[in-house]
């Protein structure tokens, strides 16, 4: 029925884009056993058929969907103030995401959730000296979901869920039971620390149930509103600093340094090295900036070829059983949001965290008919090279590192909940991070890591001994 619904939406211009890709993949939380590979089936049929349309139909229903509605006709009045929660108070709350939420212009947060019995309190107490005195005098601290929307949900127009990735689907679905029972009827959006789920499977199930709920599901990918990268988009679409197409796009990546919390306790995993909470190795925390930022910049990515592998486990009895070493290689697939035509371009990516690497490397290169870029692909602040078609070195662009990394991001997600339609600081009216980016990047992800993990459409952290990559490493 859902996979129906979604070929007619896209046929007939009623609906596709974002409804169609979550009602292909709809309710298989609810299926079980053999009906769900009978469903996921038919998705795949669907989703090939849909591919032998002319690019016209699919064209036509994304500017169908781009068209404003007809109330913003004329110029609607910016709301007041965003008020925020958060849930789940680790390391990423401390600097990049945490100070933004009420750092922002229009956003104020008013309470913070950690399930560790009096853990929120203590971090309010921890915190006080950096809260703004309006903050500090109206921000309460819960242990539990469910008494925090009891006592404040009314209130909240925003929901930040900064847990490791292997607890948002369950968060997601707490805040949505507390939706339904009407303890909160002002949430206007719920932003998800990337990459979102643990698979596409978690990512698409969390962007249905808001969905279903006029909930905007904005994804953590803080790259797309970096000061570098819109300059990069500037300078791809209005520049040509590239010509009119882009023929190849690489990445390396050889090191772990700009990865937070690899220290594990004793000889406990460190959460990002564990498939239970992380989905996988560090390409689920590092690597799906770079695959979400070439999905912005370029379009959709085709996987080809990958090899999967882990590397440092033969000599180390506590090493994590995820993956360190991640090659694949891809073409760019057609869009309308592109910011200059990539239709064909070859990638290729490399990611190697094992260890010993004492040579770290971190270099993107976008090759097109006139020209190259080469930049760095972590780091907000770090600049961009652009040469010429002899490789000769002619622009150097300079940025300088925001202090909390996540707050341009933000700025645009608490505009766009206030319908802002200018901004005088430059930012983003809108947020360029949306669900259905999470969900193409969880689809690369798990395209590039299905064979080591022996799939990844079941809970397949809970059967760490049938994992193909690890029998071999």
């Amino acid at each position: 029925r859902h996979v129906r619904r979604a070929a007619a939406e896209i046929l007939h211009g009623t609906g596709g884009g974002e409804v169609a890709q979550f009602c292909l993949y709809g309710r298989l939380s609810r299926v079980n056993g053999a009906k769900k590979c009978r469903v996921i089936s038919q998705v795949m049929l669907c989703r090939s058929i849909l591919r032998l349309l002319p690019v016209s139909s699919l064209a036509f229903t994304f500017h169908r969907r781009s068209r404003p509605p007809p109330l913003s006709v004329h110029k609607m009045q910016a709301e007041g103030m965003i008020k925020w929660a958060i849930i789940g108070l680790g390391d990423v709350v401390a600097v990049k995401s945490g100070p933004p939420f009420w750092k922002c212009e229009g956003s104020t947060l008013i309470g913070v959730m950690r399930r560790t019995p009096g853990g929120a309190r203590r971090w309010i107490e921890e915190n006080d000296s950096k809260l703004p005195a309006e903050v500090a005098s109206q921000i309460k601290g819960f242990d539990s979901i469910r008494s925090m929307m009891e006592d404040i949900g009314g209130d909240i127009d925003g929901v930040y869920i900064a847990s490791p990735p292997g607890s948002h689907l369950d968060n997601v679905l707490e805040v949505v039971s507390c939706i339904d029972a009407g303890l909160t009827n002002n949430l206007k959006g719920i932003y998800i620390e990337k990459p979102c789920g643990r698979c596409a499977f978690e990512t698409r199930s969390m962007a249905e149930e808001l969905l279903q709920r006029n909930v905007t599901f904005f994804p953590a990918y803080v790259s797309r509103a970096h000061e570098r990268t819109q300059v990069l988009r500037k300078l791809l679409l209005e520049d040509k600093v590239l010509g009119d197409k882009v023929l190849s796009v690489q990445y390396t990546q050889i090191g772990s340094s700009f990865a937070r919390g690899l220290q594990g306790v004793g000889d406990a995993i460190p959460w990002r090295l564990n498939a239970e909470y992380s989905g996988g190795g560090l390409i689920l925390d590092m690597g799906c900036h770079i695959l979400d930022r070439i999905d912005y910049l370029f379009g959709p990515i085709s996987v080809k070829h990958r090899e999967v592998h882990r590397k440092g486990g033969s000599s180390n009895s506590v090493y994590p059983s995820v993956e360190d070493y991640v090659w694949m290689t891809g073409t760019i697939g057609e869009c309308n949001w592109s910011s200059v035509d990539s239709y064909g371009a070859t990638l290729e990516c490399m990611w190697d965290f094992s260890p010993g690497n004492h040579d770290e490397k971190d270099e993107l290169i976008i090759t097109g008919e006139s020209g190259s870029v080469r930049m760095a692909g972590m780091g907000a602040g770090l600049p961009i090279e652009v040469y010429d078609a002899e490789k000769k070195l002619i622009r150097t662009l300079e940025f300088e590192n925001p202090e909390h990394s996540a707050q341009p991001l933000i700025q645009a997600v608490v505009n766009e909940m206030r319908n802002v339609d200018t901004t005088s600081d430059g930012s983003l009216v809108r947020s360029p991070a949306k669900s259905a980016n999470a969900a193409r990047t969880a689809d690369v992800l798990d395209a590039i890591l299905g064979d080591y993990y022996g799939g990844r459409f079941d809970e397949f952290w809970k059967r760490e001994s049938s994992w193909p990559g690890l029998r071999l490493a």
